[in-house]
C-alpha cells in the first residue's frame, strides 16, 4: 500500500495548519499500518509529552491515508481505538485528516475530522506531471460500449463479473476469472498511472466505464483512482459503491451522467443496490444505438476540472475544503 503522503500532500496540509494558526503540531504523515485485525487498522500514534497537550497552539494531526473501518454502519472504529487511548481534554486537541466523505457529519465525538482526499489529490498531481505517457488515451478507436475493470476480488465485484459476463458490446475484467492479457492483476503495482497507462488499450477502445468501487457499504465511503480515471480517459460513468456515492461526487465539483445512465438507484440500500444498478442500465449499455454523444460537454467539463490547477480545478477543491474545515475548528 502507498502511503499517499508524496511532497505535495505534506507541504500542503503543513502550510495550511499554520495558516490557521497551528504552528506546533505533531503530524503522523502515515497512520494506518499493516496488519488489519479485526477490521482495524494498527494505528501508528506517537506518545505526546505532557507540557505539549497544554500548550494553545498545539495539536496531534493524525492522517489517516487510507479508508477507515465501520462497525454496523454506525462506529468508525480507527476513531474509536484513538478515543480510547486519550483524555476527553486531548481528544479535543486531535485533527484526524481523513478521506472518507461525509466523516464528520457521522462521528459524534471530540476529535476533529478533516477531510482531504490526499491519494486522489497525489494521483491527480501525477497525472498532470506524466501527460506525455499517457495523452494518447483520448486516441478512440471504440470496440466496445463500456468496460467494466475488476481488479481485486471482492464479494460484490465477483456479483457484477456474473451479471455481467459474455454481454454484447462490453469488455468486463476479473482479477481471476477474466484479467486483461496485457496486464494481468498479478502484475499490478500500486502505482496507479503506471496502471493506466498499461490498460490504456481498454480505455481507448470503450465509450464508457462501468466503475466498481472500492466500498460498497451503506456508510460513508471514498472516490478513488477507479473513477478519476474514468474521468481522465473522458470515459462517462456510472459508479457501483457505496450508498450515495453519486451526491457525492456532484458535491465534490463533478457532474454526474444522469441524462445517460438511471442512477436512481444510488440511494437504495446495499442488499439491492447492485442489482439495480444493472437492471436499470444494462439494456442501454449494450445496445447497439448507446451513443454518448449528448454527454460531450459534461465530459469535457469533468476532464477540465480533474485536470486544472486553477482555483476552480478538483485539487484545488480538496484544498479549498480542507482549509475550511480547518478554519472552522480553529475559529
Amino acid at each position: 500500500m502507498s502511503n499517499y503522503t508524496e511532497p505535495n500532500f505534506n507541504k500542503t496540509i503543513i502550510h495550511q495548519l499554520r495558516g490557521v494558526g497551528i504552528s506546533d503540531p505533531e503530524f503522523v504523515p502515515c497512520a494506518l499500518g499493516r496488519p488489519i485485525n479485526n477490521s482495524l487498522w494498527n494505528m501508528i500514534i506517537p506518545e505526546i509529552a505532557e507540557y505539549r497537550w497544554k500548550k494553545p497552539n498545539f495539536r496531534l494531526v493524525i492522517h489517516a491515508q487510507d479508508f477507515v473501518h465501520w462497525y454496523n454502519n454506525e462506529l468508525c472504529v480507527e476513531l474509536h481505538w484513538i478515543e480510547k487511548q486519550f483524555t476527553e481534554e486531548q481528544q479535543r486537541k486531535i485533527i484526524f485528516v481523513h478521506w472518507d466523505h461525509s466523516l464528520r457529519d457521522w462521528y459524534e465525538g471530540h476529535i476533529q475530522c478533516v477531510e482531504f482526499a490526499s491519494h486522489s489529490y497525489e494521483l491527480v498531481h501525477q497525472l498532470r506531471s506524466r501527460w506525455d505517457e499517457w495523452k494518447d488515451v483520448l486516441n478512440k478507436d471504440y470496440e466496445y460500449n463500456f468496460i467494466c475493470l475488476n481488479g481485486r476480488s471482492r464479494q460484490y465485484r465477483d456479483k457484477v463479473y456474473q451479471l455481467l459476463q459474455n454481454k454484447p458490446n462490453s469488455y468486463v475484467t476479473h482479477g481471476i476469472h477474466n484479467p486483461f492479457p496485457s496486464h494481468p492483476y498479478t502484475d499490478y503495482n500500486f502505482n496507479n498511472v503506471d496502471n493506466f497507462i498499461k490498460m490504456m488499450p481498454l480505455y481507448q477502445k470503450a465509450k464508457a466505464s462501468m466503475v466498481t468501487e472500492t466500498i460498497y457499504e451503506d456508510h460513508p465511503g471514498i472516490i478513488t483512482e477507479k473513477t478519476l480515471l474514468a474521468i481522465a480517459a473522458k470515459h462517462p460513468f456510472m459508479c457501483i459503491g457505496h450508498l450515495g456515492i453519486h451526491y457525492e461526487i456532484a458535491e465534490r465539483g463533478f457532474k454526474n451522467y444522469d441524462d445517460l445512465f438511471d442512477l436512481t438507484y444510488d440511494v437504495i440500500e446495499k442488499e439491492y443496490r447492485l442489482e439495480a444498478a444493472i437492471h436499470l442500465n444494462l439494456g442501454r449499455l449494450t445496445s447497439n444505438y448507446f451513443n454518448i454523444n449528448k454527454v460531450k460537454d459534461k465530459i469535457e467539463y469533468n476532464f477540465d476540472f480533474l485536470m486544472s490547477n486553477t482555483k476552480d480545478g478538483y485539487t484545488k477543491s480538496i484544498e479549498q475544503r480542507a482549509y475550511k474545515q480547518l478554519q472552522e475548528i480553529v475559529f
